[in-house]
This record gives C-alpha cells, sequence and structure tokens, in this order.
C-alpha cells in the first residue's frame, strides 16, 4: 500500500504524527508513506523522512497576495497544483490524506479533479474548523454559527481569526461545491467535539471517524535527567503549576494565567514553557510568573511535566490539545477549560474541568489537586494516558486498508 500525506507546514505536533503514522505503516512490510509539502522556508528547516516538495516558494507569496487582494483562496496555485500532481502521479498512492491543507498554496479544484479521474479515495484529518467555514479556524470566540448554512456578513471584525472576512460567503459555498466533489472522503477528527461539528456542516453526509492523536506514553514517564529546579532557581518546596504551548498566542489563555498569578499564594509558583512575546515576557515576569522559553530538549519538556504539581490548560479555542495527554502521561494531572475537544482527555480521577474564563473556578481546581496530593492522581494519569498511545495510528492504518478495499 502507498499512502501520500499532504500537509501544509511541518510544524506544531504534525511532525511527531507523520513519523508514527508512517512507522506504523510501514510495520507491513511493501508499504509506503511518502510525505507531500509546498516548497516554504519551515518544510526546508524540518524535513522529515520520505518527504517530497512540490512548486516554488514565489507561489506562497503570489496565492497569499492574490488572497488578500480578492479574498478567496483554495483556487489558486495552478503551476504549483500542476508540480503536485505530478509527482503524486509518480507515486501512484493508493491513498490519499490531508491534513491542513487550505494555506494559499493548493488549487483544489485541479487536485480533486486528479482524485477523482483516478479513483484514489482521501483521508482528510481535520485539525481544526477552517475546512467547513468560510476562513477561520474556530469560531468559540465570537460565538458564530453561520457556517451551518453559509457563512455571510462575518462577526469577526476584530480579525481574530478572519483577516479578510469580506468574502467568506464566497469561500463558504467554493468549499462547499469542491470539498463535496471529492469521490471517495473519509473524515477523520482527533476529538468528539470537532466531530459534532462536521456532522452539523456540509459534511454532514460523509463519514466522519473519531481518531485521538496518540504519543509515546513511555517516553514521558520515563525519569529525565534535566533539573528544572536548578536551571530556574524554584524554590523545591514550592508547587509548579505548569502551563505549556509551542507559542503563547492570545487564544492558548495567556491572560488567564496573567489573572491566576494575581490569585495564588506564595505557596505556588506558575510557569509558562514556550513562546512567549517579548512585548509581554517582563510583564509576566513582574506577576512572578517563570518563562522558560521553548525547550531544547525531549528530556527538558519531559522533566517539567514530571515536576509540575498540576498542569493548567486554559486554552479558549482549541480541538484536542496534545499537552493534556502528554501532561497525564507523565503522571500529572489536567485542571483545563471546557473549550473544544479538552474534556475529552479527562476524567474525575485525572484532572478538572471548569467553565471557560472563570478564573476563581480555575484556582479552586488548582489548589485542590495540590492539597489531596500528585501521588492522588499519579497512577492514574498514566494509566488514562495509554487511551492516547501510538497505537491510534492502527486505527489510521485500519481506516486506510479499509477504503482501499472499498468496505466502507
Amino acid at each position: 500500500m502507498k499512502v501520500a500525506v499532504l500537509n501544509g507546514s511541518n510544524q506544531g505536533f504534525f511532525p511527531r504524527f507523520y513519523r508514527d503514522l508512517k512507522s506504523i505503516v510501514e510495520l507491513d512490510r511493501g508499504n509506503e508513506v511518502k510525505l507531500f509539502v509546498p516548497n516554504s522556508g519551515q518544510n526546508h528547516r524540518c524535513v522529515l523522512p520520505n518527504q517530497v516538495t512540490f512548486g516554488s516558494r514565489f507561489n506562497w507569496h503570489l496565492h497569499l497576495g492574490l488572497f488578500k487582494f480578492t479574498h478567496k483562496q483554495d483556487c489558486w496555485s495552478h503551476l504549483d497544483t500542476w508540480d503536485l500532481i505530478r509527482k503524486l502521479k509518480k507515486f501512484k498512492p493508493d491513498v490519499l490524506h490531508f491534513h491542513v491543507v487550505n494555506q494559499c498554496q493548493i488549487n483544489f479544484p485541479m487536485l480533486i479533479r486528479y482524485v477523482n479521474k483516478n479513483h484514489i479515495p482521501v483521508v482528510w484529518t481535520f485539525h481544526d474548523c477552517r475546512a467547513f467555514t468560510g476562513s477561520c479556524p474556530y469560531f468559540d470566540e465570537i460565538k458564530c454559527e453561520k457556517w451551518k448554512d453559509g457563512c455571510r456578513n462575518c462577526p469577526d471584525k476584530g480579525g481574530i481569526y478572519v483577516k479578510n472576512f469580506e468574502n467568506t460567503e464566497w469561500q463558504w459555498k467554493f468549499r462547499k461545491d469542491w470539498f463535496n466533489k471529492i469521490w471517495n472522503l473519509h473524515i477523520v477528527t482527533p476529538s468528539k467535539w470537532l466531530a459534532d461539528f462536521v456532522r452539523q456542516s456540509f459534511f454532514k453526509n460523509k463519514n466522519v471517524q473519531v481518531i485521538y492523536n496518540g504519543i509515546e506514553v513511555g517516553a514521558f514517564s520515563s525519569a529525565s535527567d534535566f533539573d528544572v529546579y536548578g536551571s530556574s532557581g524554584i524554590d523545591k518546596n514550592k508547587k509548579i503549576v505548569l502551563g505549556c504551548a509551542i507559542n503563547w498566542e492570545p487564544r492558548k489563555g495567556l491572560v488567564c494565567f496573567e489573572d491566576l498569578a494575581k490569585r495564588m499564594s506564595s505557596d505556588y509558583q506558575i510557569v509558562l514553557v514556550g513562546g512567549v512575546p517579548q512585548s509581554l515576557k517582563s510583564e509576566l515576569e513582574k506577576l512572578g510568573i517563570i518563562c522558560t522559553g521553548r525547550t531544547k530538549t525531549f528530556a527538558e519538556m519531559v522533566a517539567w511535566y514530571q515536576a509540575a504539581s498540576v498542569f493548567v490548560n486554559p486554552t479558549l479555542a482549541d480541538n484536542f490539545p496534545t499537552v493534556n495527554i502528554e501532561a497525564l502521561a507523565s503522571g500529572t494531572p489536567v485542571v483545563t477549560f471546557k473549550t473544544g475537544g479538552c474534556p475529552e482527555a479527562v476524567d474525575e480521577n485525572t484532572g478538572i474541568v471548569v467553565e471557560q474564563g472563570n478564573i476563581e473556578l480555575l484556582k479552586n481546581a488548582v489548589v485542590g489537586i495540590c492539597e489531596n496530593g500528585k501521588n492522588a492522581y499519579s497512577i492514574l494519569c498514566k494509566e488514562r494516558a495509554k487511551i492516547f498511545s501510538l497505537e491510534r495510528y492502527k486505527d489510521y492504518y485500519e481506516l486506510y486498508k479499509k477504503v482501499v478495499a472499498d468496505e466502507i
């Protein structure tokens, strides 16, 4: 079996997702997984196994420029899509696996015509909502439901997610028309939360399956040699309240940590791992929050998870954050907002879910877990994390086999 994986950018969780998926599928002799990505700086900085780049770096700038001028995307990039199709024809995939592909890089009418002409089944993993909206990846914060019957008069005037909202109605109709023309489409979501939205969208007549993201659970429970206390100067008697994000953008809830810091006693130390904007770092440090920046090694990341008394995820818009299950695998209980698929990661024995935006409830949950003691949760957290192990990539392999055999 040949699987062609198509993604926009090698960043975030995707590199790990791809490597783990590839290793599982290729355990069976004769299988091959190949990654097709646009010719971009990020994809040259992070080169993944069996990666093929298509198109030119100029194309993205041209497509983005046309998007800004016309407020339309997914319909440009003719030459780059021709190059992608040329390379797909050479590979001759049995199944095509889309990930995040709505990023000013592909001409979908061209790609869909190729897929349908060659009767190639498509598995599409949705990592957010953009495939069935007029542009936005999330609509929680603006509480919009227009995506159900046609985006128009976009309420995102502040540009939280949509920078070019004038043509969201056209974009929604374009996506509805073309994506529903895909000959044999099977949609996967990493959370029940997102699957419920897909079933209310213009994809409601398509096959939708939930496959949770998987991680190497054992790697997070193994002892790390990185000294978090020595590197940060934290008093070992303090309870570490940990937050992690690749980039602390507004939707990740940075402002919630600011409010939380004002309410916590000196017995607690808030630590934020990940990229914090330099303009905000000094203000956070004035509140006693330690900003470590991005971890340099996997051992450092694991050490922070393991040292934490509690992991806090006050995200305001998300699908199924991997950081929650990484914390669980490290034996650390999770406190999270009732946002997206976050509640699906924990149960009553491994964490607490609180109403989004309620900082007082967030604080009470943190204090409650710390007063109970981490040892009351650790074993159950590690057991819970097994649900989200690398076994989940076998679910993808089984799906591939079924769609290729035309069993679903």
